[in-house]
């Protein structure tokens, strides 16, 4: 099912052109034939968009062909520019996630530093016990809490069971929300395109988006047993999916077309610190959009309950690392969210604890998005603005978006 939206505005900003360079050519060539080895070989996607227009791939006979020229050209970064700096701080994540993929056994705080950007920092109890009372603040005018006994009538009310209404409940009111996003500043392309499809797979993500020039934006819907979607859900994953992700890599590809930003930017990982700013993005564009009066109910409830959700599967996961028994962190979770499946909960632990990738990426929801509510915390509106559109226009890793933050007070 393809969907096509017009929204009307264009991308015009007051940037030099950016040539293209040997550099960047041979890090989308390098990018490319390590996601070609991996396909052959049955490895994971280690391409999430590619949106440069560079022709070509590198062929790789082994991994550690692969590693060596990724940190060959880490180690030969141009410097001084911050694309350069982003894109030192990418390879140099790809070398410690690709040492992971070959067994290496990395220490968690040093994984995490080099590949999500930031360490293992847990919420503390004052945080967890603030996130708690807000989602039951968000379930009082259904008359729920946040507890077993309340689990059938949340359940009952609030999960969706048909899933053309949870793919209609993402997509169908998303040209409204995306004029939002205009009025709000930020740069939607005149047109945006995408498919939407149906896939059940045995993960933790409820949407997936991806895509190329080549191919177009596809938007996987999560139906898997595992998955769960309540009234609310819907309008939040527009949010981070479309208006989020599908627009800050829509930004990109005019960008890179226009030579204002650097051809290697456009190819993209999820195992490096760039994910901590586009996951970031996406948890927080509600944020930019208006405060809660803008906002359903049931997508208040919804939001609250999915960042509590995921704040104490945070701690149970850091707790995994830090060598606590499965029955320990599984325990932990469990007590401290009466409305999931213990199932789910150890497959969300089993999938953290075992996947080079889930290792550090499940961090960066929680992580980013209390580093950048911590950063707009009393931001003016036109603060605010300024902070999102840089988001959605710039290549940031953390280091820089919280310098960025800094510089706007």
């Amino acid at each position: 099912m393809s969907r096509s939206v017009d929204i009307g505005s264009s991308i015009s900003l007051s940037r030099p052109p950016v040539s293209i360079s040997r550099q960047a050519q041979r890090i989308v060539r390098t990018y490319r034939g390590w996601q070609d080895f991996e396909r052959t070989h049955g490895g994971p996607e280690i391409i999430d968009f590619d949106l440069s227009s560079v022709q070509g791939s590198t062929p790789f006979n082994s991994r550690m062909e692969v590693l060596s020229e990724l940190q060959a050209l880490r180690d030969g970064m141009d410097e001084g520019s911050s694309e350069a700096e982003f894109l030192q701080a990418r390879l140099n994540g790809s070398v410690f996630y690709l040492r992971a993929l070959m067994g290496q056994q990395i220490p968690f705080s040093e994984y995490l530093k080099n590949t999500l950007g930031v360490g293992p920092e847990p919420f503390s109890r004052d945080e967890i016990g603030l996130a708690r009372r807000e989602v039951n603040e968000r379930l009082a005018p259904f008359d729920l809490e946040m507890k077993a006994d309340f689990r059938k009538r949340f359940e009952t009310y609030f999960l969706l069971r048909n899933r053309e209404e949870i793919r209609d409940g993402i997509v169908g009111d998303q040209k409204a929300w995306l004029r939002r996003l205009c009025s709000a500043g930020i740069p939607v392309p005149s047109q945006l395109h995408f498919a939407v499809e149906f896939t059940e797979v045995d993960a933790y993500w409820s949407n997936w988006i991806s895509g190329s020039l080549s191919t177009g934006i596809t938007l996987s819907i999560n139906i898997h047993p595992r998955k769960k979607y309540d009234r609310g859900r819907p309008l939040a994953l527009c949010l981070h999916e479309i208006c989020g992700h599908a627009v800050h890599m829509s930004i990109w590809k005019e960008l890179i077309a226009q030579e204002k930003l650097d051809q290697a930017c456009g190819v993209t990982t999820v195992h490096s610190p760039e994910m901590f700013v586009s996951e970031g993005l996406g948890q927080t564009v509600p944020d930019l959009l208006g405060g809660n009066e803008t906002f359903p109910k049931e997508f208040l409830a919804s939001r609250s309950l999915q960042y509590y959700t995921l704040i104490i599967l945070h701690n149970a996961h850091l707790m995994t690392y830090e060598g606590a028994p499965i029955e320990t962190a599984l325990g932990y979770a469990c007590d401290y969210l009466p409305f999931s499946d213990s199932d789910n909960i150890e497959s969300e632990l089993r999938d953290r604890g075992t996947n080079a990738l889930f290792r550090a990426y499940q961090l960066s929801y929680t992580s980013a998005e209390r580093t950048i509510r911590q950063l707009i915390q009393g931001f003016t509106v036109r603060q605010k603005q300024r902070f999102f559109l840089e988001m959605y226009t710039r290549p940031m890793t953390p280091m820089q978006l919280v310098r960025f933050g800094a510089e706007l007070r």
